[in-house]
């Protein structure tokens, strides 16, 4: 079966196994609508049947049978997945917002040197250029986008490589 990349899991929220998620926004009432979705986890998919959505800016999910902090760990930081039969022709179409790299929202950002950095849970658009806002061990950092950072984007494997300055995720 294949599967279509909504969005994924943020970190744990509180203590009773929620979890904050970011679903790309032509997907988002197609999860709203969902009484389960797929998360990657240890390479294949596993659904996860959802209790409960609730926030506004970042939702936060109840799965069943998450029912503590704990038990929340293991999905923080996995993308989540509808099999491709449940997506309709017109969720695919990416809304065309002018960024060059405004579709790497999902994307996985991999230093060359420091290995997996995070999600790219946003990309804005900023005068000098573009910048990445990354979920990087548990905080948001902002990571520029542009050709002398970015060496290669897979759009296959959903992985960007960067180049990153000593420093910049300490910031």
């Amino acid at each position: 079966m294949n599967y279509i990349q909504i969005g994924f899991t943020k970190k744990t929220h509180g203590i009773g196994g929620e979890v904050k998620v970011v679903i790309k926004e032509q997907f988002e009432d197609l999860f709203l609508d969902a009484d389960r979705v797929f998360l990657e986890m240890k390479g294949s998919k596993q659904p996860f049947f959802i209790k409960q959505v609730r926030g506004g800016g970042d939702l936060i999910v109840q799965f069943e049978d998450v029912a503590n902090r704990e038990e929340a760990l293991p999905i923080q930081s996995r993308g989540i997945f509808l099999p491709e039969n449940e997506v309709p022709e017109e969720a695919l179409v990416v809304p065309d917002n002018g960024l060059l790299y405004g579709h790497l929202v999902g994307y996985l950002l991999v230093d060359q040197a420091l290995g997996e950095i995070g999600p790219v849970i946003q990309v804005l658009d900023m005068p000098q250029q573009e910048i990445s806002v990354v979920d990087y061990q548990g905080r948001e950092v902002l990571v520029p986008l542009n050709p002398h950072f970015v060496l290669s984007v897979d759009d296959a494997a959903r992985r960007v490589l960067v180049n990153l300055p000593d420093g910049l995720l300490e910031l």
